[in-house]
């Protein structure tokens, strides 16, 4: 069965993201973050398989990246405001907690979100790596 990903918008006073989802809402959560150059749309694939596991799958367009607000000063794209989004976005969704899978640059933004957010504790951020991936699923 072939689960459906959904398109959600999350606003607040400093931010709005755009992100999917796939599967229950009320499964474990897992938040994908994507790297650069790519979008939420990236981890489409993985939304629905880890969503036909039983969890519940998110993944957001960065500040900058497709149709989350975009800024005009370089200040604006510091880690610590990717960090506060996706926190902002773990609020959002009513959570306390995720295992947080971040691929290239934004494994950064994902690892500190729960290592330096009490509110995150209990999180599992997993750096994801091409070279990993190719690792664990060689082509055949």
């Amino acid at each position: 069965m072939l689960l459906s990903v959904t398109e959600h918008f999350m606003k607040t006073a400093r931010h709005s993201s755009f992100y999917l989802a796939c599967g229950l809402e009320t499964g474990p959560l897992i938040i994908f973050v994507h790297g650069w150059p790519e979008l939420s749309h990236s981890w489409r694939h993985q939304l629905r398989c880890f969503a036909a596991l039983g969890f519940r799958c998110v993944a957001a367009d960065m500040r900058g990246y497709g149709r989350s607000s975009n800024y005009r000063s370089h200040a604006d794209y510091a880690l610590e405001n990717s960090v506060h989004d996706m926190l902002d976005l773990l609020a959002h969704l009513g959570r306390d907690r995720a295992i947080w899978v971040g691929h290239d640059w934004a494994a950064r933004s994902s690892g500190v979100s729960p290592a330096t957010t009490p509110s995150a504790a209990g999180a599992l951020p997993i750096s994801v790596s091409l070279t990993s991936l190719a690792a664990l699923h060689p082509p055949t």
